[in-house]
């Protein structure tokens, strides 16, 4: 699959995304590679990435607890101290692997630390692979206020492997479906079109949707990057659910 471009970086596709990951390691040459995981992800999917690295470097893996409760500045102290004690210098790489919470909190977590170290999205939920994953931001939620504090900061590439999502309950995939629906409702018939046609929600069937969504979000974010005016079609759907979401997390 052709990679996208998206403003200064790549979102690199399958196998041949390991291929680019390996590249920008060996290029870059980070004093020390950190790869921070769930409970879930570390599971899960980290021993998928640790076969894919190619590198004597040394790997530090950092667990946060999954969850949006968790996603707030206490644990952002908790990853800060961490990357501190572990040694961590400017010239550091941060792999964050896992879905939305991780990737915004990663991001946030890196582009602050040492007032910016270079990070690597891989997304690992449907849900993070077309949303999160593109468009720049990155943050944390202030109590149940979400995504109160934060900043736009790039990836040096994102990573899109459908093997993750293999690791998913069907009800995940289903939430991420619904954003791709988004897509479909607001931007591209076809993908409405597409979705409509399933019998059953398959891996192989989502791939070329996953690829037609980050292309759509690319789209609106390279001519609205700092959500001015065309970015806004991105929150339909966001603006009660985050309602929703922020009541529940109160709760």
């Amino acid at each position: 699959m052709t990679p996208i471009l998206s403003n200064n970086y790549y979102v690199n596709f399958q196998s041949d995304a390991y291929l680019k990951l390996n590249e920008f390691i060996s290029t870059y040459k980070p004093s020390t590679l950190f790869i921070l995981v769930d409970e879930n992800t570390n599971s899960h999917c980290l021993p998928i990435l640790l076969q894919e690295i190619a590198t004597p470097i040394t790997i530090e893996i950092i667990e946060i607890e999954s969850g949006e409760e968790n996603k707030n500045l206490e644990t952002c102290t908790g990853v800060w101290n961490a990357l501190t004690e572990l040694g961590a210098d400017r010239k550091s790489l941060i792999l964050n692997l896992g879905g939305g919470v991780i990737t915004d909190l990663g991001g946030f977590v890196a582009s602050t630390f040492k007032r910016g170290i270079a990070f690597i999205n891989i997304p690992t939920t449907l849900l993070s692979m077309v949303d999160a994953s593109v468009g720049g931001k990155t943050g944390v939620d202030l109590g149940v206020l979400k995504n109160q504090i934060g900043l736009f900061s790039d990836p040096e590439m994102v990573l899109i492997d459908s093997r993750y999502l293999e690791t998913l309950p069907k009800r995940e995939l289903r939430s991420g479906l619904a954003e791709i629906i988004k897509y479909g409702l607001t931007y591209d018939t076809k993908v409405w079109n597409n979705i409509n046609e399933f019998k059953e929600l398959n891996i192989n069937e989502l791939v070329p949707l996953i690829y037609r969504s980050i292309e759509i979000k690319n789209e609106i974010t390279t001519k609205d990057p700092r959500e001015a005016g065309l970015r806004k079609v991105l929150n339909f759907g966001h603006t009660l659910g985050h309602a929703i979401e922020s009541y529940f997390l109160e709760a």
